[in-house]
């Protein structure tokens, strides 16, 4: 954002409105990354809450079947023991088993299996080709498990079957009891609990063995590497998230065990899923936290640029004011120092018909004295610009410097003594200017006679708050002593200083000293005439 410049050549400076704007920005990226994280893990927590569910039915679905198959296990032994030890190889006891069969929809089959796996006894359904693994099974029953769950694999993976295999003892006759489920109707709940194709629900062993899937497939032995048989490892229950090697897809699995059976429930649900409904949920937000921000962007660049529009405007109407102001005041300060030039031209007029009263004629060189002294004065006003005062310490050393009042033909020396910052008004400047010329001029036509060198000293101080002294003094013959003053230079004097408010004193102190004492006093208006300068509204 640039920094625009006012009229005055003051920059406006924007560091509040890139910190708005900055700000602005920076507070709906942090919200969306805030809403964005918190929700995904709102989104994930659901799904891992909805897939322990499913995950629970599952389980209990399958605790149901098993323990179906158990307790009809069971009511077989309570036969056998009823019946005595031959009649286990009986055609009875089979048809009894083939009986119990009959009496479930998905039975796969009942059969009795020696210690060694050999068929004793088997119903009507069950498979005459199916060959048990003793071995597997004796090492679950090693592990502590008295409940053995496999698949029987056909050439058909839609005729597999799931068996269920105990052990029991009868008067020293050890056996194993085999119950088969088909499939079909375990994928049609399996199915209900993940109804989208790319849901997942299956049955894991605790050895790593995949025993089922909801869709149609072969079972699979895991790697002890899998993260299904790491996260399932020694949890009772809890999810995990991989890439599935049956279909490659990336699921969140949530697991719970079965109880009191080496099994594993396991439901999934796609990652891609998660990010649909956590997309849904975050978009608006953030399309919301977006257009928050766009519109604190353009509003604040709005409110800069009225404010600077103001700023601008009010230093341009402050500028035209004081212009108006300054060109009020120079107007009429041309109007004092014209009406001062009047009035100092009507002097010098005055001076010189003085001089041709008492004296019948002009003398050049008091005339150039004087115009000289008050055109010292004018000039000082004019350099001072919109002072209306000017330094009378300045102007009596260019007055003491000035060849026109001492000529550099004359063998006088002038000494001065003068201190600055004494500020005096034109009023008093001109009348106080005029006497230090005739002063001077004085001193170089009387007290230096024949042309004899000589010395002038000039001094200039401040003797209280508000009042200076003005001390011309020579070293030359001095003033005649009782004589009364004669129309001359210092009858002229006399006016000007009483037009001034000074006093003045005379002595002889080896030579002519004069002291003028005189009050500081700056500016006073002068009477204009009656014309007044009209400012224009707006």
């Amino acid at each position: 954002m640039r920094n625009m410049t006012s009229p005055a050549g003051k920059p406006l400076r924007s560091t509040h409105f890139i910190a708005l704007r900055m700000g602005a920005a920076i507070l709906a990226v942090l919200g969306m990354v805030v809403w964005a994280v918190w929700s995904w893990n709102e989104e994930v927590a659901a799904l891992e809450e909805q897939g322990q569910s499913k995950a629970r039915l599952i389980s209990l679905y399958v605790e149901r079947l098993v323990q179906t198959q158990v307790i009809l296990q069971q009511a077989a032994l309570r036969d056998l023991k009823d019946q005595g030890p031959d009649y286990l190889t009986s055609p009875l006891f089979e048809g009894f088993l083939t009986a119990i069969e009959s009496a479930q929809t998905s039975s796969g089959g009942i059969a009795v299996h020696a210690p060694d796996g050999r068929v004793l006894a088997r119903g009507r359904l069950y498979p005459s080709d199916f060959r048990f693994p003793i071995e597997a099974f004796r090492a679950a029953r090693a592990a502590g498990w008295t409940v053995f769950v496999g698949r029987f694999e056909t050439a058909d993976p839609v005729n597999d079957r799931l068996f269920v295999a105990t052990d029991f003892s009868d008067e020293g006759q050890d056996a194993i009891f085999v119950s088969m489920l088909t499939l079909g109707s375990i994928r049609a709940f399996l199915q209900q609990i993940a109804p989208s194709p790319t849901d997942a629900a299956s049955l894991l062993r605790t050895d790593g063995y995949l025993l089922l899937r909801r869709n149609v497939s072969r079972p699979i032995m895991l790697d002890e590497t899998a993260p299904a048989v790491e996260a399932t490892k020694g949890h009772v229950s809890g999810s995990y998230r991989t890439v599935a090697i049956s279909d490659g897809i990336n699921r969140l699995y949530s697991f719970t065990r079965v109880p009191d059976l080496p099994l594993v429930a396991n439901y999934g649900a796609p990652v891609s899923e998660i990010r649909a409904g956590w997309l849904w949920r975050v978009v608006p937000i953030w399309m919301f936290l977006g257009l928050l921000a766009l519109f604190i962007f353009v509003l604040s660049g709005r409110i800069r640029r009225a404010m600077e529009l103001s700023v601008i405007a009010l230093e341009t109407r402050q500028q035209l004011e004081a212009t108006q102001k300054i060109a009020e005041q120079r107007a009429r300060l041309m109007q004092e120092l014209s009406h001062r030039v009047k009035n100092n031209l009507a002097l010098v007029l005055a001076l010189i018909d003085r001089q041709i009263r008492t004296r019948g004629g002009i003398e050049p060189l008091e005339l150039r004295g004087r115009i000289m002294a008050i055109a010292e004065v004018h000039s000082m006003l004019f350099a001072a610009g919109e002072r209306y005062d000017l330094d009378f310490g300045r102007l009596i050393e260019r007055l003491s410097l000035s060849e026109a009042l001492v000529p550099p033909e004359r063998s006088i020396t002038v000494d001065r003594d003068v201190e600055e910052g004494i500020r005096i008004g034109p009023d008093s400047a001109v009348p106080l200017a005029l006497v230090a010329a005739e002063l001077l001029t004085n001193a170089v036509k009387h007290a230096f006679p024949d042309g004899r060198p000589g010395r002038v000293r000039v001094s200039l101080h401040r003797v209280g708050a508000d009042t200076a002294r003005l001390e011309i003094a020579d070293d030359g013959v001095g003033l005649p002593e009782g004589a009364e003053p004669k129309p001359s230079g210092l009858a002229i004097v006399e006016a000007l200083v009483a037009q001034a408010d000074a006093v003045l004193e005379r002595r002889n102190e080896g030579g002519a000293c004069f002291r003028l004492t005189f009050p500081i006093r700056g500016h006073t208006t002068a009477d204009l005439p009656s014309r007044t300068l009209v400012r224009k509204a707006g």
